[in-house]
């Protein structure tokens, strides 16, 4: 193939950043383990950076590095990891075309996974891989030759996680049972000892609230009271303190205010009786998908007396007797009415308030024997310097305009369906007829799709003349690129082809399927399900002002232009 024609036609492409013909377009990946993160020098984040760019430096004339990606104590079971996917995304996009790391380990420990990239993503893509350590570079030595022993070093790095997994779990469970604490996050009230961080001691400033929290309790003030006079004093809630503090895993409770559910969970908590009560739950990266599972109480792991107390048994008890107190009273106001039926939330997850775009919470009140529901915004209970009003409203009038505009659609819907089957019913027999058009634009996606699929068997056929050297990699590479942009073209071409979309003739079966429900309803009352479907989201900036946003609204309104245009131009009906 002429180099002189290649260079006419590398005009068209996308501008990518500058890399010499000669070098590969290089990306380095770095991570490290939750198990591993900090635990040992040699394995931190810098120093594999820097072994790995050492290893790009030494080989510069074979190397052009790009970027660098980095999951910074992220477990390797899953590939649900940020740097990776970006990693990815930069390799779809051909901005790199080889990636360094520092071995197979790296990239993850399911081995069925790891294999699958390695055998047939990166390959396919035409990716070359380098594992220093492995002392692996697909160029000089393809996969395939060294396929054995690199499934046997991504079985054994399985093994070692799952191991590894194991004996932690053990470890910390002797750790616990020794009377040593092994959360990452101390109790509101202490901090780690400087000597040795799992062992609790006493935080002075936040355990001066502690101890004023036991004290208002037993003086008879309720949770929610105690929360209100805690904030009116400017006292940082426990996630604002923490955050305060340095602990950057807190930064979504920077603007928290103190709750009831916080100063229920101190006076519960028999850690300021200087006892640690660990093990409540346990979790793994190998069973229900990471998920931690609670463990029964006779299972926990209780060790009295390890650390200086901050409350006196009385004063622990007489607030636990007035906790059940509360709770007991809770329970009666409860049962009282549980003989008046519960309705099914039929917004749920829909209603957020548009003064702070919090989702808003739905609450019942009992009057005379009826249940009332209503919808609340709890922002301004929940978070510092929201200028949020506490807006509210109640179901029924909410539901009122809900079915409003339901109607108003489905009815618009409706006029748009006999209008549709109007013109397809006048121009039955003509060679222009609708069905004979959506016909020809069928076949003409059909024969579309068909080149796209041609395209990638001769992508896939490229590849292989490669690998056997019947085929030049940098010629591989320009055949690729050519083979790209015409899927590109043959792409926007399908999209732009007239006629509905298929996302388009699916709305069209859903909303054919709602207007037959809606019109079989009962005593005009809007489904369930029609409404999940038509209802996106609504947003109450007051009882008297609230936006809905309809799922369809856009198409409706993009139909509803569309037959005014061809209306206009044939003279027909006016909308």
């Amino acid at each position: 193939m002429a180099r002189k024609s290649r260079k006419k036609m590398q005009n068209t492409f996308p501008v990518m950043p500058e890399v010499s013909a000669s070098k590969s377009k290089t990306g380095i990946y770095v991570r490290l383990s939750v198990e591993d993160n900090g635990n040992a020098e040699r394995d931190s984040i810098q120093n594999q950076i820097s072994y790995l760019e050492e290893y790009v430096k030494k080989n510069e004339s074979d190397f052009q590095l790009v970027n660098i990606y980095v999951d910074n104590g992220t477990t390797g079971t899953n590939f649900d990891r940020v740097g990776w996917k970006e990693l990815i995304e930069d390799v779809k996009t051909g901005a790199v075309d080889c990636l360094v790391f520092k071995d197979f380990s790296r990239i993850g420990r399911d081995y069925i996974e790891v294999g699958n990239y390695l055998e047939k993503i990166f390959p396919f893509l035409g990716v070359r891989i380098i594992s220093v350590n492995d002392n692996f570079d697909s160029r000089k030595q393809p996969f395939e030759s060294n396929m054995l022993m690199n499934s046997l070093t991504n079985i054994v790095n399985d093994y070692y996680a799952k191991d590894i997994s194991r004996k932690i779990l053990q470890a910390k469970k002797v750790m616990q049972e020794n009377g040593e604490y092994t959360s990452g996050v101390y109790p509101y009230g202490y901090k780690g000892d400087d000597a040795n961080k799992r062992k609790l001691t006493v935080d002075p400033e936040a355990a001066d609230v502690v101890k004023k929290i036991f004290e208002w309790r037993i003086q008879g003030n309720g949770c929610t009271r105690i929360a209100n006079y805690l904030n009116e004093l400017a006292i940082p809630s426990p996630g604002l303190y923490r955050f305060m503090n340095g602990f950057q895993s807190f930064k979504r409770s920077g603007h928290s205010k103190w709750r009831a559910e916080h100063v229920s969970g101190i006076l519960t908590n028999p850690v300021y009786l200087g006892h640690l009560v660990q093990g409540k739950s346990q979790g793994s990266h190998f069973r229900n998908n990471g998920k931690k599972q609670r463990l029964p109480k006779a299972d926990w792991i209780i060790s009295e007396n390890t650390h200086i107390p901050l409350i006196t048994q009385r004063e622990f008890d007489v607030a636990a007797a007035m906790a059940e107190k509360s709770h007991k009273m809770y329970c009666e106001r409860m049962n009282a009415n549980a003989d008046i039926p519960q309705e099914e939330n039929c917004l749920r997850k829909k209603v957020y308030c548009g003064q702070c775009g919090q989702k808003m919470f739905r609450r019942s009140r009992v009057t005379d024997g009826v249940r009332r529901y209503y919808y609340y915004c709890d922002s301004r209970r929940r978070f510092l310097d929201t200028e949020c009003v506490q807006a509210s409203i109640y179901e029924i009038p909410l539901m009122e305009t809900v079915n409003e505009v339901i109607n108003q659609q489905m009815q618009l819907y409706g006029i748009l369906s006999d209008q549709w089957a109007g013109r397809e019913k006048s121009m039955t027999g003509t060679i222009h007829g609708v069905e004979a058009d959506k016909q020809n634009r069928d076949m003409h996606k059909q024969e579309l799709m068909q080149k796209i699929q041609s395209i990638k068997r001769k992508r896939r056929e490229l590849y292989v003349d490669m690998k056997e050297g019947s085929l030049e990699p940098e010629d591989f590479e320009y055949e690729k690129k050519q083979l790209a942009q015409k899927q590109l073209s043959y792409e926007i071409e399908i999209k732009n082809i007239g006629g509905k979309n298929e996302a388009e003739e699916k709305a069209i079966e859903t909303l054919n399927i709602c207007l037959k429900e809606n019109l079989q309803a009962e005593d005009k009352k809007i489904p369930l399900e029609i409404l999940n479907i038509l209802i996106e989201k609504i947003i109450v900036e007051s009882p008297e002002q609230i936006v809905i946003k309809c799922t369809y609204a856009d198409l409706l309104e993009k139909w509803c232009r569309e037959m005014q245009i061809s209306d206009r131009e044939e003279g027909g009906i006016r909308g």
